[in-house]
C-alpha cells in the first residue's frame, strides 16, 4: 500500500469519526427523540441548520460527478437546463409556509398524512406511501454506490467497493438510529460546508493550473470554443426535452418527501419562505459558479478526458493529488447527507403512513420504536441493493423525480381546485406513476417529451375526468382543514 492510499485512509477515518462526533454529540438530544415527531422531523430546527440540511440533502453526489461530466461533454447548455432548480425554490416559497402551518396544526409528519387527511382516505395514504418508497430506496442505493466508489478509488482499492458500502452504512446508521432527524441535520450542516469548500478549492486549483481566471477563459475559447456555445438542439437538448425536464425535475425536486419534510421541520412559516430565498441565491453563486467553471475549464489542461463523469477526481489526481482526497471527501459528504435524509424519510413513511394505518391503536412511543428499527431495516435493504447491478433499479433512479412530481396535482386540489375529488386525485396520481414509467422504460420519451411529462399529462386528464363524475370534499371539511392558513405568518 502506497503512502497516498494510507493518507487517504487516514482522512476517511478522521472524516467518519468527525461525522459520528457531530451526530452523536451536537445533534443528539434525548428530549427531541423522545417523541415520534421529534425523531422524524425535530422540534423546530434553527435557520442555519435547516438551511444546510436542505442544501446537503438537495445536492447529492451527482453535483461532483454527473453535472461536471455533463458540462465537460456538452458545454454551457447545462446552465440553461439547471434553471429547474429555481422552480424548486419557487415551490418552496409558495407551498413551504402552507405545509408548515398545516403540519403544526394537524400534527403531520409525512407528506402522505397531509394529502390523505384532506381527501379523507386511508387507502390514498397507503398508495402515496408505497409510491414514494418505490422511488426513495433506489435513490438511496445510488448514493451508497457513489460514495463507495469514491472511497474505493481514492484508496487505490485498499478498501474494496463492497467494504466501502458496509463502512458507509454503519456510520450513517449509527447516528441516524440514535439521533434521528436532529442528528442527521447537524451532520448535514458539517457536510454541506465541507462540500462547498471543496468545490471552491477545485475552482482555484483549475484556474491556477490554467494560468489564472482570465487566462483560463481565454485559453478555453481558443482550445475548445464549442463548449462555450449552446449546441444545436438536434445534438443535445431539444425544446421538448428541456420544457418537460424543467417542470418534472423542478416539481419533483420540491415534492420529494425528504425535501417536503424540511418545511415541517422549520421553526416558523416565515423561515420556510426565507429558506427559499437563501437557496436560490446559494445555488446560483455558491454552487453553480464553481461547478460550471471547473466543468468547462478542465478542457484547457485535459482536452481528451476519457471519463468526464469522474472528471474532478481525475483532474485533481493529476495536478493536485492532495486535494483529490478532499474531493473524495466532498463526494462522501454529498452522498452521506442524502443517504441519511432518505433513511429518516423512509422510516417515517413506513412507521407513520403504513404502521399507524395497520395498527391505529399504536402509541407514540411504539411508532418511534418502529422508526428506529426501520432505519436499520431500510439501510440493510439499501446495502443489499448496492451490491447488485440491476437494470430496473437504474431505471427507477432515473424516474425518481418524475414520480415525486405527480404529487403536485393532488396538492393543487387542496389549495386551488376545490372541485377535485378523492377518487380523481387518487386515480390521477396512479395514472401519472404508471404512464411516467411506461413513457420512460417502454415508449422511450414519445415525440421527444420525457416520460414523466406524459405521466403528468395523464395525471391531469384522469383526475379531471374522474373528478367530474364523483363527489368533491365537503366545504365544511375543507374549511376546517385549511383554517390554520388564515393565521398570520410566525417569526
Amino acid at each position: 500500500m502506497g503512502a497516498y492510499a494510507i493518507a487517504a485512509i487516514i482522512a476517511i477515518v478522521v472524516y467518519m469519526a468527525f461525522s459520528l462526533a457531530v451526530g452523536l454529540g451536537l445533534g443528539y438530544k434525548k428530549e427531541v427523540v423522545s417523541t415520534s415527531r421529534g425523531y422524524f422531523i425535530g422540534t423546530g430546527t434553527q435557520n442555519v441548520i435547516l438551511f444546510f440540511t436542505t442544501v446537503a440533502t438537495w445536492f447529492s453526489t451527482g453535483l461532483y460527478q454527473g453535472v461536471v461530466g455533463s458540462l465537460y461533454k456538452n458545454g454551457i447548455g447545462w446552465i440553461g437546463i439547471s434553471t429547474w432548480q429555481l422552480l424548486v425554490v419557487s415551490c418552496m416559497g409558495v407551498f413551504g409556509p402552507r405545509f408548515w402551518k398545516l403540519s403544526k396544526s394537524h400534527n403531520f409528519v409525512t407528506p402522505a398524512q397531509l394529502v390523505s387527511d384532506y381527501y379523507q382516505s386511508k387507502g390514498f395514504k397507503l398508495i402515496i406511501a408505497v409510491g414514494m418508497l418505490a422511488f426513495c430506496i433506489p435513490s438511496m442505493m445510488a448514493q451508497i454506490r457513489g460514495v463507495s466508489w469514491a472511497i474505493n478509488a481514492i484508496t487505490d482499492n485498499a478498501i474494496s467497493f463492497n467494504m466501502a458500502i458496509v463502512i458507509v452504512a454503519i456510520i450513517v446508521g449509527i447516528y441516524v438510529y440514535f439521533g434521528g432527524f436532529n442528528s442527521q441535520a447537524w451532520v448535514d450542516t458539517a457536510q454541506g460546508l465541507l462540500f462547498i469548500v471543496v468545490l471552491w478549492g477545485c475552482l482555484f486549483i483549475v484556474a491556477g493550473v490554467n494560468g489564472g481566471w482570465t487566462e483560463s477563459w481565454r485559453r478555453l475559447a481558443e482550445s475548445a470554443p464549442d463548449v462555450l456555445f449552446y449546441k444545436d438542439t438536434s445534438q443535445y437538448w431539444s425544446w421538448r426535452r428541456y420544457i418537460s425536464f424543467f417542470f418534472i425535475q423542478g416539481l419533483g425536486g420540491f415534492f420529494a418527501p425528504y425535501v417536503w419534510q424540511r418545511t415541517y421541520a422549520a421553526k416558523s412559516s416565515r423561515d420556510c419562505r426565507k429558506l427559499a430565498g437563501y437557496m436560490g441565491a446559494f445555488f446560483c453563486f455558491a454552487v453553480c459558479l464553481p461547478v460550471v467553471f471547473c466543468g468547462l475549464n478542465m478542457h484547457v489542461a485535459m482536452p481528451a478526458m476519457e471519463n468526464p463523469e469522474n472528471g474532478l477526481v481525475t483532474f485533481m489526481a493529476e495536478y493536485a493529488p492532495g486535494w483529490a482526497i478532499f474531493v473524495s471527501l466532498g463526494i462522501l459528504a454529498a452522498g452521506m447527507s442524502t443517504i441519511s435524509s432518505i433513511l429518516v424519510t423512509c422510516s417515517s413513511i413506513l412507521a407513520v403512513d403504513i404502521g399507524e394505518t395497520i395498527r391505529p391503536d399504536a402509541g407514540d412511543d411504539k411508532v418511534r420504536q418502529w422508526g428506529r428499527m426501520l432505519v436499520l431495516a431500510i439501510l440493510l435493504i439499501g446495502v443489499v441493493m448496492s451490491f447488485m447491478t440491476i437494470q430496473t433499479i437504474e431505471i427507477l433512479i432515473n424516474l425518481t423525480l418524475a414520480g415525486f412530481a405527480q404529487m403536485v396535482i393532488p396538492v393543487l386540489g387542496i389549495f386551488v381546485f376545490k372541485r377535485m375529488t378523492k377518487a380523481g386525485a387518487c386515480a390521477g396520481y396512479l395514472a401519472g406513476l404508471v404512464v411516467s414509467a411506461l413513457g420512460t422504460i417502454t415508449w422511450n420519451n414519445p415525440l421527444g417529451f420525457m416520460g414523466g411529462a406524459w405521466g403528468f399529462l395523464a395525471n391531469i386528464v384522469i383526475c379531471i375526468a374522474v373528478s367530474a363524475v364523483t363527489k368533491p370534499v365537503s366545504e365544511e371539511h375543507r374549511a376546517a382543514f385549511l383554517a390554520p392558513l388564515k393565521t398570520p405568518d410566525q417569526d
